[in-house]
């Protein structure tokens, strides 16, 4: 079966100087942080964590020198600063943080919270690069000839348009319609970390059909076939990461 946990489930810390932070899905060599942590289930990719910045408060400034990362903000709005730049982000937001450059998130200037993904990733090539701010509202949806829409934010380096991620394979939004599925997906060499965004839906794989809603984060193992079903009266969103 698919490893599910939901963001609620899950013991939070205080991180990077004002963040609270859920462990969602970490590196499977990680350290346990209490007994019952049974967040690292990765093998490649190396963390999808949920940070939750308090208004009138910033993060710390920092880097990670052979990890790239990529924000997806899920609710709020703010600023980050990427080396000397400084950009505003909002609900949507894919933002590419090349591994080595120092980067700081800002919510100082809201009473309420910025929530957002944190999506890491390490890299075997030479560090560096430019941030990338795509928005999925700004993409042109691709239909997957059944009943999902995809919008494909984040690519590889050369890509046109979306291209920047040096070790990280993709980073996209889909929906799926309701009363449709998904076509069925198998990718070897890759793993896939789902956050489930919007509503409720069904994962089915060869070992049967688990239950998927808001705030789920999934992990679907390299060579595992799955689908999506949305059985339900309203949309079924979700953030992919894959690599």
């Amino acid at each position: 079966m698919a490893y599910i946990k939901n963001w609620r489930d899950q013991q939070p810390e205080v991180a990077h100087l004002s963040a609270i932070r859920w462990p969602g899905l970490r590196q499977r060599n990680a350290t346990p942080k209490h007994g019952e942590d049974d967040s690292p289930q990765l093998h490649n990719i190396q963390g999808i964590v949920k940070h939750g910045l308090q208004g009138r408060k910033t993060s710390d400034h920092h880097k990670h020198p052979k990890t790239e990362q990529a924000y997806y903000i899920i609710s709020g709005s703010g600023e980050v600063l990427v080396g000397k730049d400084r950009f505003a982000v909002r609900p949507g937001d894919a933002v590419y943080l090349p591994a080595d450059i120092y980067h700081q998130m800002f919510n100082d200037m809201n009473d309420e919270w910025l929530e957002h993904l944190v999506l890491s990733k390490n890299i075997d090539t030479e560090p560096g690069g430019e941030c990338v701010i795509r928005n999925w509202e700004d993409v042109l949806p691709i239909s997957d000839g059944a009943g999902a829409i995809r919008w494909h934010q984040l690519g590889p380096a050369g890509e046109e348009n979306t291209g920047c991620l040096k070790s990280i394979a993709f980073i996209d939004r889909e929906a799926v319609q309701p009363g449709q599925q998904s076509i069925e997906r198998c990718y070897d060499g890759i793993e896939l970390g789902f956050w489930i965004l919007e509503n409720r839906g069904i994962l089915v794989t060869s070992d049967g059909e688990q239950h998927i809603t808001e705030g789920d984060v999934v992990h679907i193992p390299s060579g595992m076939s799955y689908h999506i079903k949305n059985p339900h009266s309203e949309w079924f969103s979700y953030m992919i990461i894959a690599g």
